[in-house]
């Protein structure tokens, strides 16, 4: 991939409003795309959804991956979930244990897009596509609350090119060309020691899931684990926008 080839035009996300009030809207999220997911070609839907009440990542942007012809919970069971979640090792498809909660968010924000109650951005009036660009810009943005930011690759890097608060991991690390690109957003989540020295020679930050909580010399636990720090106020993961070169480790399994 290349940041050219990914370069949204106007038409689609039109240039955002610096001077636009973020005032109140009618709606909790918005569509940003209905498409093709980039893993495996299966329709996806990717959400933002304003406000959060998540105790570790504090009141950021959520934005979702989610499949559209099935449910999170029907998706899991049927494999679909490969749709958002690529090859991911943690995937309950894979028979492992996922630590994001299907039947919370993911399965709360298919409902209410299923309900047309995420309007797509493109068919917003021109007042309140000014008020969503907006907010979009003023707060951190985490990306893959479910789904990996990959599945869907033009929006990812749309919002991480108006907004330099993004929070992000992939697991699709290895399968990606424009590295520097990615990096400079998002974090490599790798799963062993094997996979951490792996990335680490393409150059990747690093979110590394272990059920230890033991860090090796190049890596500090999580804050949020340490300190109780939310995500909004410490913005680590944010690849190498977030000026550490220190790596990412968590006891999440």
């Amino acid at each position: 991939m290349s940041e050219q080839k990914y370069t949204l035009s106007t038409r689609q996300f039109p240039l955002v409003d610096k001077k636009a009030k973020q005032t109140k809207l009618n709606f909790t999220g918005v569509t940003l795309r209905v498409g093709a997911s980039d893993l495996t070609g299966d329709p996806i839907a990717t959400i933002a959804v304003f406000n959060s009440l998540n105790r570790k990542t504090g009141n950021t942007i959520q934005v979702y991956n989610i499949p559209i012809s099935e449910s999170p919970i029907e998706a899991v069971k049927s494999g679909l979930d490969s749709a958002v979640c690529g090859d991911c090792a943690l995937k309950p498809s894979n028979d492992n244990v996922c630590y994001v909660k299907k039947f919370h968010g993911p399965s709360a924000v298919y409902r209410t897009f299923k309900a047309g109650r995420y309007p797509l951005i493109q068919f917003l009036n021109k007042a309140d596509k000014a008020k969503v660009l907006a907010l979009l810009k003023s707060k951190p943005i985490r990306l893959g609350a479910w789904g990996d930011p990959l599945s869907d690759i033009a929006t990812s890097i749309y919002l991480a090119a108006i907004n330099p608060q993004v929070l992000g991991y992939t697991h699709q690390w290895e399968n990606t060309e424009d590295h520097e690109w990615l990096q400079s957003f998002l974090m490599a989540s790798v799963d062993t020691a094997e996979e951490y020295a792996k990335a680490k020679k393409l150059g990747w930050r690093t979110y590394r899931h272990t059920t230890d909580n033991l860090a090796f010399d190049n890596e500090i636990i999580c804050p949020h684990a340490t300190h109780e720090t939310q995500c909004i106020d410490c913005g680590l993961c944010s690849g190498t926008n977030s000026g550490s070169d220190k790596d990412i480790v968590t006891k999440t399994l």
